[in-house]
């Protein structure tokens, strides 16, 4: 008999009622944590355990992009999971963050030319490597 294991969710926790210097100690204690992501907003503090897909989905768009700025020839440099604060207020990490040109922006308004149907389909193809190949060769043939 052949058993199928259900794949692991993102898995979240909240909580209300926290200072900023609790949750800054929170942040602290999960310093070293793979797989953790910390929210704060005014008070309420979400931790989030990461899936496996929703790594994988975040590598994948992430790899798209850069053949996507490499194609268009735009600067640009991956930073991670770049922590944004406001002190006392909000406190957020990205999956995937980047700086797009020279300097930063607040959204993908550079990438005038992004054309986010083909992303979105080769996001959802099972096998990454045609994924790359097919989005490289819509934005060549866009030209």
């Amino acid at each position: 008999m052949t058993e199928t294991l259900s794949k692991p969710k993102d898995r979240r926790l909240v909580h209300s009622g926290i200072t900023w210097q609790k949750f800054k100690s929170i942040q602290s204690g999960f310093a070293d944590s793979p797989g953790i992501r910390l929210f704060y907003y005014e008070g309420e503090v979400e931790i989030l355990a990461v899936s496996q897909d929703r790594e994988f989905f975040s590598r994948t768009i992430s790899a798209l992009l850069f053949i996507y700025c490499m194609e268009k020839i735009i600067q640009f440099a991956p930073t991670g999971n770049f922590t944004q604060e406001k002190e006392g207020v909000a406190s957020a990490q990205a999956d995937e963050s980047y700086f797009i040109g020279r300097k930063r922006i607040p959204r993908s308004i550079v990438l005038p030319d992004l054309d986010i149907a083909l992303l979105s389909r080769c996001f959802l193809m099972t096998d990454t490597v045609e994924a790359g190949l097919e989005f490289r060769w819509a934005i060549d043939r866009a030209e």
